[in-house]
């Protein structure tokens, strides 16, 4: 077979090393474009993290690529993939660790941590109400392996679930299911939105006015899935008018966030640079070696994102 392609800036070495212990001898290391387009003519395979699209059509062997995230949308917004390439994404690794962020950042919000920290540091000893999450009200849009995870530890603190997806499989997961297009009856009953849809045609800017006016004025978004499916600027505009509000924002429409956006400033706005998913290079190429077994044995892929499908 051809050989295959490990694209990363930073770690395709680190990546090819990994494989080798699996017993994938027949990988090449690329950090840049250049590398990359250098070995293309008998790839069969890439597996990579923020893969230079315009290589695609200059790998005349290409079969299959495996991306080293979750996250597919600027392959498949992009369409430069060429519809005969199977399209694979990491699957089943990132759960566990955003729904421990989402509920770190809801404890430090709800127990005034920082505030409290504040407190210590002048030396001040007043007290103050630390509300629970046990009997708020948690709608978590989107039902995958990430939005499980955050209902099950939701469950755990005592919470009433809501729960959005486009299809209503995993209803039984919720204690009351919504449809895509039911937003507004989604988050007026929340005190806790959580958001971990991917960015597709259909999402973008999906949370908008229309949603932000349903919703009660203390809420507290949480955004871990992609930045574009929220408007930014009606996010802003809902922030400025209900103070007691609260924004958890891991993701942003355009990464890095600008120094100069207006999100950097703001008190009811938490800031963290697109970490709640880590992954690691032993990690990934461990998933990559057993689909790559599978694919040795004509079976299918773990984390397939099917043709016409945008996730």
């Amino acid at each position: 077979m051809g050989k295959i392609l490990v694209y990363h800036e930073r770690a395709a070495k680190e990546c090819v090393r990994e494989l080798a212990k699996w017993g994938i001898t027949q990988a090449v290391g690329a950090q840049s474009q250049a590398e990359a387009l250098a070995v293309l003519e008998d790839v069969e395979i890439i597996f990579g993290w923020n893969i230079p699209q315009d290589v695609f059509a200059k790998a005349p062997s290409l079969r299959w690529v495996q991306l080293m995230g979750a996250g597919v949308d600027d392959i498949v917004l992009s369409r430069q993939l060429p519809p005969q390439v199977i399209l694979t994404r990491i699957v089943g690794q990132f759960g566990l660790a955003i729904a421990e962020y989402v509920f770190a950042y809801l404890l430090y919000h709800y127990k005034h941590i920082e505030l409290l920290r504040a407190q210590q540091q002048s030396q001040i000893w007043k007290k103050k109400r630390l509300p629970l999450l046990a009997g708020k009200t948690l709608a978590v849009a989107g039902l995958g392996s990430i939005g499980e995870e955050i209902i099950r530890l939701g469950r755990a603190f005592g919470m009433r679930i809501l729960g959005l997806s486009k299809t209503g499989s995993k209803r039984e997961l919720v204690d009351e299911h919504f449809f895509d297009r039911d937003w507004p009856l989604f988050v007026e009953q929340a005190d806790i939105l959580v958001i971990t849809l991917p960015h597709t045609s259909e999402t973008f800017h999906v949370v908008n006015q229309r949603v932000f006016a349903a919703m009660k004025s203390t809420a507290v978004i949480v955004n871990v899935g992609r930045g574009a499916v929220i408007d930014e600027v009606e996010l802003i505009r809902f922030l400025e008018q209900n103070k007691e509000s609260m924004a958890i924002l891991d993701v942003f429409e355009t990464e890095p966030l600008a120094p100069e956006h207006q999100f950097w400033k703001m008190k009811n706005v938490l800031i963290t640079p697109h970490l709640s998913g880590p992954s690691s290079i032993a990690e990934v190429s461990q998933f990559f070696s057993e689909n790559f077994t599978r694919y040795q044995n004509g079976q299918p892929l773990l984390g397939t994102v099917p043709h016409g499908s945008e996730y």
